[in-house]
Formats: structure tokens, C-alpha cells, sequence
């Protein structure tokens, strides 16, 4: 009955694992606004997503930001608090590049490829270790360290067989 039980904990909890990193690769993507060396940056400053996807800028300063198009009007966020979000779901393919209307310096892109493309590594350096991708190796530590868990959990259980 031990084993039974000490595997269902270990199913439990590996798809628990795989339940945190799954936000990770959904369709919603995020852009964070940051500060670094008393300038304002949007990162990651080139972002991928498919048609469909929805963008989420997410205001990490404690200043107003915009976000607005470069050319044409599609992204036109009102401004942005410390914290507030700007969602937008793009339903055609191309390159959006936008910048923040009260700090003009502060550009990116959103790069739109077809639904269902495979799209690029996104590149999630930047000057702030609190930007989007910053945490990826905490969650494929958890992920590992789970599954060792697991894999001791169930060893643990197993009947012993003498020769």
C-alpha cells in the first residue's frame, strides 16, 4: 500500500512541476517595462508571438509609460502605473514597432508570425534581473530537483529482491 501511495505522490507532483513551467510556452506573451542606470527600457526589446497571441506589457517602474505605435494606431495603451498591464491581440502578420510616448527613447517590436509557427528564442537579456526570462533556470531547477524527488520516492517503495 506504501508504494501505491508514494507513487500517486510522485505523479502528483510531477504534473504539478509540469502545470508551473506550462505558462512558460502559452500563448499570452509578456513585455515588462524596467529601469536600469536611470533609463526606462521595454524588455525583451524584440518580442515573437503568433497571430492570435495576446502581448502583455507590464508596467515594473515606479514612473508612467506608454505604448504606442510607431506608425498607424495598433497599440495605443492609455498610460501605464507602476504595476498597470496593456493587453493586445494581434491578428495579423508583420512587425509592430512601438515606443513610450513620455520617455521617446524606450522602442521595441513585436514580430507576428503565422498562427501555429514556430516562432524564434526570444532574446530576454537585457540590464535588469527582473526582466521577462530572468527566472527560467529557477523553474527548470524546481523541475529537475521534482523529478529527483520522485525518482527517490519511488525507489524508496520498491520491494526489495534478494538473489
Amino acid at each position: 500500500m506504501k508504494r501505491r501511495t508514494s507513487l500517486a505522490i510522485a505523479v502528483v507532483g510531477v504534473l504539478g512541476m509540469l502545470a508551473l513551467v506550462g505558462p512558460v510556452s502559452a500563448a499570452n506573451r509578456g513585455v515588462r517595462m524596467g529601469e536600469a542606470n536611470e533609463r526606462y527600457f521595454f524588455a525583451p526589446q524584440t518580442q515573437y508571438a503568433n497571430v492570435g497571441d495576446t502581448v502583455t506589457w507590464t508596467n515594473g517602474t515606479d514612473v508612467a509609460h506608454t505604448v504606442a505605435s510607431d506608425s498607424g494606431t495598433e497599440l495605443a495603451s492609455d498610460s501605464l502605473a507602476d504595476g498597470a498591464t496593456f493587453d493586445h491581440t494581434f491578428a495579423a502578420e508583420g512587425t509592430f514597432t512601438y515606443h513610450c510616448t513620455i520617455h521617446p527613447y524606450m522602442t521595441g517590436k513585436i514580430v507576428v508570425l503565422a498562427a501555429g509557427a514556430a516562432l524564434p528564442a526570444t532574446d530576454t537579456t537585457s540590464n535588469d534581473a527582473n526582466a521577462p526570462g530572468s527566472n527560467s533556470g529557477v523553474l527548470l531547477v524546481i523541475l529537475l530537483a521534482g523529478l529527483a524527488a520522485s525518482g527517490l520516492a519511488i525507489r524508496r517503495f520498491r520491494p526489495v529482491t534478494e538473489s
